[in-house]
């Protein structure tokens, strides 16, 4: 399927750059920031991209631009917290346990299981490392690298909204995926989005 496909390797992300570190610490902070609004939301995968990461939702509430305001409000607040990013290697039963219990991808335990996480358990192969990432109190399956704190990801904006289906496959559930773009330094972030605009005005022309 093609998120097995796509499927990094460890040692491939720890050939992540600093920037993909980055941005994939900054698509963690968006999900605890979505967490924080909408408690249901179902979390599946976050990865850096070129110019900046995405992270896919299942959620009663349909997003759309017009939230991305309070969106960013609540990442600006779990930046400000400087949360560290903390890594913990747990054994295959107890990432299952506690996403049977809802808590991967979330604030805390849940009435529902975090289904994406489960299927993602599932797809690792035997004998590889199974890992936690914690930024207070959100916990979520995930490989890593981040960066130290979320204090690090200063410089970001929402970009736009797409949907995608779990794991690329029209059978499966059609989920929202909400694009974002960081940067080092909020210089960097105006630069770009300057840029955006500029080649944006050249395709109206």
């Amino acid at each position: 399927m093609a998120a097995d496909k796509e499927r990094k390797t460890l040692e491939e992300r720890n050939q992540m750059s600093d920037l993909e570190r980055l941005r994939h610490s900054c698509a963690h902070v968006m999900a605890t920031a979505i967490a924080r609004l909408w408690p249901d939301a179902q979390f599946s995968a976050g990865p850096p991209v070129e110019g900046g990461f995405y992270y896919d939702v299942d959620l009663s509430h349909r997003i759309s631009p017009d939230d991305f305001p309070a969106i960013e409000a609540e990442m600006k607040k779990v930046v400000k917290e400087n949360q560290v990013f903390e890594r913990e290697v747990i054994s295959r039963e107890q990432a299952m346990e506690m996403a049977q219990s809802g808590r991967l991808a979330a604030l805390g335990e849940r009435d529902t299981p975090s289904i994406f996480k489960i299927d993602l358990l599932e797809g690792i192969p035997d004998g590889e490392e199974i890992s936690i990432f914690k930024n207070g109190d959100f916990w979520d399956l995930c490989a890593g690298p981040h960066v130290g704190r979320t204090g690090n990801c200063k410089a970001f904006k929402l970009m736009k909204l797409a949907g995608a289906y779990w794991r690329g496959d029209s059978n499966n559930a059609m989920l929202q995926r909400i694009y974002g773009t960081a940067w080092t330094h909020e210089k960097e972030l105006k630069t770009y989005l300057t840029q955006l605009e500029e080649a944006e005005k050249r395709d109206h022309r």
